[in-house]
């Protein structure tokens, strides 16, 4: 399922939205929901820290006593580079500015008749639905993550590999612009990721789809971008063992 979210500070406006989009849902048989409606900014920020990516938002643009809905969009954007963006407007001009904030946004959808509103919802809604039955396998796919106060949703092929260091329970995230340490244990990710991901050694967690070479008599297992992690002698065996 993916998540759907109304953001919107005009009751009727908010109202109507979510009787368009529930329909629309409901005609279409797609896997979509929850639907959730929420009045401001940072009600929206809360629920989404809390739930799956990607997800699909409909915002409206202007919050009076809160931040834009264009910079909503780019925090919604931190925590879910792949979700769907529509703009609910009661202005027709704003796409320069979704093109200056660089936000990719699906659609721009003016506050009009019920008619004119459901016609532009459901061809949003189609439109995200075959992309997403077009998505690679594994593509979508995302690790979620606290980095401190802040909750994290990396896609799986941006991770090269997990590392235990030092201190118990921290580990360090290695992608391919950027570390990230937190603390947590290499059982609980090599139970969350499964097989994708390969235990080569007790201090490294590998991405199966990152490996270029495992080098089994310099007990090393390279990365595509270069780097290496350790080969222990229990997992070199398990390796050699599977390989005809």
């Amino acid at each position: 399922m993916i998540p759907v979210y109304i953001c919107d500070d005009e009751p009727a406006v908010s109202v109507q939205l979510e009787k368009l989009i529930g329909d629309q849902i409901m005609m279409m048989e797609r896997d979509m929901g929850p639907l959730r409606v929420v009045s401001s900014p940072p009600a929206l920020m809360e629920l989404q820290r809390q739930a799956a990516v990607p997800a699909i938002y409909f915002l409206d643009i202007d919050f009076p006593g809160y931040m834009s809905g264009l910079e909503l969009a780019v925090k919604l954007r931190a925590y879910d580079p792949r979700g769907f963006i529509v703009f609910i407007t009661a202005h027709g001009d704003m796409m320069f500015e979704t093109f200056r904030y660089r936000l990719e946004a699906l659609d721009y959808i003016v506050k009009g008749t019920p008619a004119m509103m459901a016609e532009r919802v459901s061809a949003c809604l189609e439109s995200i639905s075959e992309r997403m039955m077009n998505e690679p396998d594994g593509r979508a796919a995302y690790c979620t993550l606290k980095v401190y106060d802040t909750v994290r949703h990396i896609p799986l092929q941006k991770i090269l590999y997990l590392e235990a260091v030092g201190r118990r329970h921290m580990l360090v995230l290695h992608m391919d612009d950027e570390v990230l340490e937190f603390n947590s244990s290499l059982s609980h990710f090599e139970e969350k990721l499964g097989g994708d991901f390969w235990r080569c050694h007790r201090s490294f967690l590998v991405n199966r789809s990152r490996i270029s070479n495992v080098w089994l008599k310099e007990n090393v297992v390279e990365l595509d971008n270069g780097e290496t992690c350790l080969l222990s002698r229990k997992a070199k065996s398990e390796y050699a063992a599977a390989v005809p």
